[in-house]
């Protein structure tokens, strides 16, 4: 918004949402166009909580990768292990894409799937075992203790939280225009984020 000067996500002020929100709020905000009530928010997260583990085939595919590679390229094929393993079985390209309801659970379940991807990638090179989620932890406090496997201060985790809010929404650069053209051509939304991972 230039007479503000304020980057808006479906019509909130960014620094609003950083300010008031955690990041749940706000994914839930990009996918629905409102922010979530108390029963939606609720909803989301128990969603979310309940895909957090890192599915062992997804773990396997990490483990084959050189652990001087780029944590981009172990997201990138970690999302498409996750696409794989999801799109299977469909007898067209038209059933690999999906609904716009299946998408969204999809959303919902790369979303939980994420942190423990990158979180891993993280340990594995500092030669750390893998940490499994909590389900007692908010979104970002369950990253960071995946991650480092201590619980974070407040502080922290609130920085985390407004960092990830600060950069959940990319307006149309390259990696949104790479998924959007991936999209356009009628392949599954994980193609589409395995596109946008590596523009």
């Amino acid at each position: 918004n230039p007479d503000t000067n304020s980057l808006l996500y479906r019509g909130y002020p960014v620094q609003e949402l950083a300010a008031t929100q955690p990041f749940d709020a706000v994914a839930y905000l990009l996918w629905n166009g409102d922010l979530p009530n108390e029963t939606q928010l609720a909803e989301l997260r128990a969603a979310e909580r309940g895909h957090r583990a890192l599915a062992a085939n997804v773990k396997a595919a990490i483990d084959l990768l050189p652990l001087d590679a780029h944590p981009m390229d172990e997201a990138r094929t970690a999302v498409s292990v996750i696409g794989a393993s999801d799109t299977s079985g469909g007898s067209s390209v038209l059933d690999a894409a999906g609904s716009p309801e299946e998408n969204l659970d999809r959303s919902i379940r790369l979303y939980a799937a994420l942190p423990a991807i990158v979180a891993y990638g993280q340990r594995r090179r500092r030669g750390e075992d893998l940490i499994p989620p909590r389900d007692d932890l908010d979104y970002a406090a369950n990253f960071l203790w995946m991650t480092f496997g201590e619980e974070s201060d407040e502080i922290v985790v609130d920085a985390f939280n407004r960092s990830m809010i600060l950069y959940a929404e990319h307006s149309f650069n390259a990696s949104t225009f790479t998924a959007r053209v991936i999209a356009s051509t009628l392949s599954d939304l994980y193609s589409s984020v395995v596109g946008a991972i590596g523009a």
